[in-house]
């Protein structure tokens, strides 16, 4: 197992596709609040703890970190190395098992990195400006909420790449669906149900950017509420990837 993990990596390290989106997950936040550190924050204070302000940057790095979920499951088939894999390892099941774990380490030291590229120095320069701020308060939730939400779906980016055996598919049905599709679905579901809020039910806008946001009233769902609907709703495309990719011809 510990073998075919190295590959996994190795394939990863080496891909510089792959590279260069692991790059941009955590350079891009980092580059967008160190400006803002530099030159927002006007009146002196700043509003919410540095915890929560970067968490609004965890959307974009998750969707980021799915892109290499997709890229670490898609680009054997499109070169063809995939039946290079098979042969090396007949057992499906374990490959399937090391590239989640690949897509897992990746994704959690990745969103670490943006977190710790984001708050540093930030820091150190609005402390130079003498402008105040909090780093954590009460957004704690925040840190781990933002390693989860890349996490998973990191790890759904991997299982649409399965489940399609392509880049552009799997990638088109990992951004449009929480950008504009799921919008519009749960949009339309509200003109119907006009006495129940059916965003509590989205999974990835009402529950999975749910869990960096601050929670309050009644008809919103719980953090524990809204892991739950999105790390069942990722589950789903696990199981139905891990079939597809133990069950069906390379």
């Amino acid at each position: 197992m510990i073998d075919v993990l190295k590959s996994e990596l190795f394939k990863l390290r080496t891909t510089r596709a792959t590279k260069i989106v692991v790059i941009c997950s955590i350079a891009l936040p980092a580059i967008i609040f160190g400006l803002t550190s530099v030159f927002g924050f006007t009146n002196g204070e700043v509003g919410d703890s540095l915890i929560s302000m970067v968490g609004n940057f965890a959307p974009l790095s998750g969707l980021l970190l799915g892109v290499v979920g997709v890229l670490c499951s898609t680009q054997e088939y499109s070169q063809g190395t995939i039946r290079i894999t098979l042969v090396a390892t007949p057992n499906r099941l374990k490959v399937f098992v090391a590239k989640i774990l690949t897509t897992l380490v990746v994704s959690i030291v990745s969103s670490l990195l943006m977190l710790l590229l984001c708050l540093v120095p930030s820091q150190l320069i609005l402390s130079s400006r003498n402008i105040t701020f909090d780093v954590i308060g009460s957004d704690l939730r925040v840190l781990l909420s933002v390693v989860i939400l890349s996490a998973f779906l990191s790890i759904l980016g991997l299982s649409l790449g399965l489940i399609f055996k392509s880049s552009p598919g799997a990638i088109s049905a990992l951004l449009l669906w929480p950008t504009i599709l799921e919008g519009m679905v749960f949009g339309l579901l509200s003109l119907a149900f006009k006495d129940t809020n059916v965003f509590k039910f989205a999974p990835i806008q009402g529950n999975g950017f749910r869990l960096i946001s601050t929670f309050s009233g009644t008809k919103e769902n719980t953090w524990l509420v809204s892991l739950t609907y999105f790390s069942t709703f990722v589950a789903v495309f696990v199981v139905l990837g891990a079939v597809l990719f133990t069950r069906r011809d390379a």
